[in-house]
């Protein structure tokens, strides 16, 4: 059993990851700044199994001091995660998501430890993600294979895989501090020997996601749909298509990557749902209204957000072949789960969001 440290591990994926480590018998640590509202309700539960939790912030080097000096892996889940938020406050992404990193990677080095990252498919953009021919169907857009002529990285299939290129301006301001770090990982395995693993994820979803129109939008159809709050369809008709990646397989997609370090250090994976898990926010809409008995009819903004992309979907077919990893949640057992939560925790939801 290894000894974990998480930071931002009482955020939506640090807190499962938390849960999910310590359940099978590992050491688990925790640092959070707390800053997410909703990421204080993960305290309890922490002290109940068991997790010591450090109140800090990876800005701070001398947050990391306290911290226990035998480590053997960290697991990098802070962040500020929303694409949209960093228009108003470049800075902020920049220190947390960037130099933050550096803190954590030099934290890992003085540990000898291992470090596993989380990065995003933001790392690509929109400019280029967007740029192949595309037909509108019923509830989604789709590729239209025979007018591409795919590149490097691109499958019409599978979709974008850790090949494809992240050239261009953009990414927005979030992506913009995670290609930074992305590349700041892969620097620190090469020139000091810190095993990293880099992950770009797409949609992250699950329980414990306290989701808001601008971030994790997949439980923020849920919440929304529970408590009667107003959604909107954001650009494309409500068509733009996503892979969802759920948490427990983050969690699974982690571990396998702790035990062969040795073998995947400095490597670079696309991680989502991929081309099975994919669904529309209309298609997300008739699936919440389905388990819910809702009927949400969401609003809708014609113009897209800025830096958004109207299909995504991970090719993760590296991860499979060196890891032996696929995704088993689908959306609709994901999106049950995630009624389930927050009909479970409805007083303290009711208490964020009302």
């Amino acid at each position: 059993m290894s000894k974990l440290i998480i930071l931002g591990g009482a955020g939506f994926l640090g807190a499962n990851c938390a849960r999910y480590f310590k359940e099978a018998g590992h050491t688990v640590y925790v640092l959070d700044n707390l800053v997410r509202r909703g990421s204080e309700l993960n305290l309890p539960e922490f002290k109940r199994l068991g997790v010591e939790f450090f109140h800090g912030d990876v800005r701070n080097k001398e947050d990391f001091v306290p911290l226990p000096k035998k480590i053997d892996f960290v697991l990098d889940c802070s962040a500020q995660p929303s694409a949209v938020d960093g228009y108003n406050n470049p800075t902020f992404d920049l220190t947390n998501n960037t130099y933050g990193l550096v803190n954590a990677l030099e934290f890992a080095r003085d540990r000898d430890a291992g470090l596993i990252f989380c990065s995003t498919n933001r790392v690509y953009s929109a400019d280029r993600v967007n740029a192949f021919s595309v037909h509108e169907q019923d509830t989604r857009w789709a590729w239209d294979a025979s007018k591409i002529t795919p590149p490097r990285g691109f499958d019409p299939v599978y979709g974008y895989s850790q090949d494809f290129d992240i050239d261009g301006g953009a990414h927005s301001v979030y992506g913009l501090s995670k290609v930074c770090a992305d590349l700041i990982c892969q620097e620190w395995t090469r020139a000091f020997g810190v095993p990293t693993v880099v992950n770009r994820f797409g949609v992250l979803a699950g329980p414990g996601q306290f989701g808001k129109c601008a971030q994790g939008w997949v439980a923020w159809w849920v919440i929304a749909a529970l408590f009667d709050l107003p959604l909107q369809y954001i650009g494309w008709k409500g068509k733009q298509v996503r892979d969802v990646l759920y948490a427990d397989d983050v969690c699974r997609l982690f571990e396998l990557e702790m035990k062969h370090i040795e073998t995947v250090q400095g490597q670079v994976f696309n991680a989502g749902g991929g081309h099975e898990n994919t669904l529309s926010l209309l298609e997300a809409t008739a699936i919440v209204n389905e388990l819910t008995g809702k009927n949400l009819s969401p609003a809708l903004a014609p113009e897209p957000r800025t830096a958004d992309f109207q299909i995504w979907i991970s090719d993760f077919r590296k991860a499979s072949q060196a890891l032996g990893w696929k995704p088993q949640i689908n959306p609709r057992a994901g999106y049950q789960s995630i009624i389930d939560w927050v009909r479970r925790e409805e007083s303290a939801l009711r208490s964020l969001y009302l």
